[in-house]
């Protein structure tokens, strides 16, 4: 009996493993959260009615709530111990958890206060409430697992933000460094005038852009940040002085024209990179290549086959590979050809004196990659 046992827990985890790991139960899973997200806005959507919510948005709610806790335990069991200590998906997992855990919580939070006379008869209740129904829409961020485009976007803008930490120090620096310049020529001018019984509005563009130091860098940030046309600003330096208008036109020139295009060619190198790290576009990126170098190799074949009998003999391999244009080709497949009859003899397998498309396949797949790939096969043979 405890053997049938053990076999069916066995089989019972099997099927499990095998619904969890199909790519359906990611599309349905993917839709579920697509949809709750839609959902979600509807919902607060709905909070903005005189009437009150209406009666369905707590039960579809609580169906979404369970489904996810379904998904989520069957993920559990069908991985075990190593839902929580795979290094690949263990964030996601722990993610996951979290954003059920709160959902759960929103929902029995609700349901209690749906139990009592007076919706503000616990004011704790409600502010926990308003709390857990913000953290849930991280929920909408679990659809990033399931589709590698976002999943990669997202990925992307993780692996920038310590060279956007860094590059938002250097531009704090630099608007720093030249607010500091701007506003002290624009107070030197506005002591100045006001010595000559010169009265400035509140309202004065030169002290409103550059009236202080905060207001200086604020207003080199709008600059680049496309918070204010760079001429609004300059346009009241031009009575403080041809110095603190080349300063600030400086400053735009060097920001928009040199630092922001130097950050947006590293953030995009950071992004490329975090792309080609992915393990599933990678996988992907090695089968298509694959697949280009069969059908390149095919297609050599066929040319190399003049008699049509689906063999190439020694001449016919002799004749085509002194072609240069043939030994290019070759050696864009990373295949070295240095050798000839060397070659043909490790792509003819059978040893019958010809070779057939599968035994040239397998060959050239065999000897693709290292520039003596041929002279150690060679050498190996000679060893045994």
């Amino acid at each position: 009996s405890l053997k049938r046992a053990a076999a069916s827990v066995k089989k019972r985890d099997g099927v499990v493993s095998k619904l969890v790991t199909s790519p359906m139960f990611d599309k349905v899973s993917g839709a579920l959260l697509v949809a709750n997200a839609v959902f979600i806005g509807v919902q607060v959507e709905s909070a903005f009615d005189e009437g009150g919510e209406p009666a369905y948005i707590p039960v579809v709610d609580s169906l979404f709530t369970v489904a996810f806790i379904c998904e989520l335990g069957l993920r559990m069991y069908a991985f075990g111990a190593q839902f929580w200590c795979d290094l690949n998906d263990r964030a996601w997992n722990y993610f996951d958890t979290f954003v059920v855990f709160v959902s759960t919580v929103d929902s029995i939070i609700s349901a209690v206060l749906q139990g009592q006379s007076s919706p503000m008869g616990n004011v704790s209740i409600l502010r926990l409430l308003r709390i857990v129904r913000i953290v849930r829409v991280l929920r909408v961020f679990r659809v990033m697992k399931f589709f590698k485009d976002l999943r990669i976007m997202l990925a992307a803008i993780a692996s920038t933000l310590k060279t956007a930490s860094f590059a938002l120090i250097l531009l704090l620096i630099a608007m720093y460094m030249f607010g500091i310049a701007v506003s002290q020529l624009v107070a030197e001018h506005v002591s100045q005038k006001r010595q000559q019984g010169v009265k400035f509005a509140a309202d004065d563009p030169v002290l409103f852009y550059f009236g202080s130091i905060g207001a200086a860098v604020f207003t080199m940030f709008m600059t680049i940040a496309g918070g204010i046309d760079w001429k609004d600003a300059a346009v009241p330096l031009f009575d403080v002085g041809r110095l603190a208008v080349f300063f600030y036109i400086f400053f735009v020139a060097l920001m928009i024209l040199c630092v922001m295009n130097v950050l947006t060619g590293i953030f995009c190198q950071c992004a490329i990179e975090t792309a080609q790290a992915d393990q599933e576009t990678v996988i992907q990126s090695q089968l298509d290549d694959k697949h280009r170098f069969v059908e390149t190799l095919e297609r050599l074949f066929m040319e190399w086959d003049d008699s049509g009998d689906g063999k190439c003999s020694l001449e016919e391999f002799k004749e085509h590979l002194a072609d240069e244009s043939m030994q290019a080709l070759l050696r864009s497949l990373e295949i070295d050809v240095n050798d000839a009859l060397t070659l043909f003899e490790l792509l003819d397998t059978n040893r019958t004196g010809e070779i057939d498309l599968e035994d040239f396949i397998t060959g050239c797949i065999t000897l693709r990659g290292a520039a003596k790939a041929v002279h150690m096969e060679k050498q190996n043979k000679m060893n045994q």
